[in-house]
């Protein structure tokens, strides 16, 4: 019984580990090399947002420049029109682990809470995600989503 346990928890483990879905995404400008985007809690790509919930979204990429103070900010593209969306963390510094100053050449995570309101309409829409630095956009990534009821 014990080999058996040990191999479900192992196997748990596993699952666990490798659930990060690599999503689509577009940059939309930025100094910073984005190397990665990814959620835990989308099963495909093209991330399906279901009213009431909260996402994390993380955006992987390196510091083009010695960062002192970020600030986080996110649209959703409607007909090609940007309309703000407010995040729970607009401290860009404070949504990458709290990691300011970051160094030239730094990998660093920028992750946030994207909470889905159920008053939002159900459609199709592009979710802009940019950072800023006081020498202008750090990371602008468009990321294609679908709300859902």
């Amino acid at each position: 019984a014990v080999v058996s346990t040990q191999s479900t928890g192992i196997f748990t483990t596993f699952i666990m580990i490798t659930t990060a879905v690599d999503l689509k995404y577009k940059s939309c400008g930025g100094t910073a090399t984005v190397t990665k985007v990814f959620s835990d809690d989308c099963i495909s790509a093209i991330c399906k947002l279901k009213k009431g919930n909260s996402y994390q979204i993380n955006i992987q990429f390196d510091a083009p420049e010695q960062l002192t103070s970020l600030t986080a900010s996110l649209y959703g593209v409607i007909a090609g029109i940007p309309v703000p969306f407010p995040l729970p963390e607009p401290d860009g510094c404070a949504a990458c682990g709290g990691k300011c100053p970051i160094s030239t050449g730094t990998s660093v995570t920028f992750s946030e809470a994207l909470k889905v309101e159920k008053s939002y309409p159900a459609i199709k829409l592009v979710s802009r995600w940019k950072l800023d630095a006081s020498s202008g956009h750090i990371i602008c990534v468009d990321i294609p989503v679908v709300i859902i009821n």
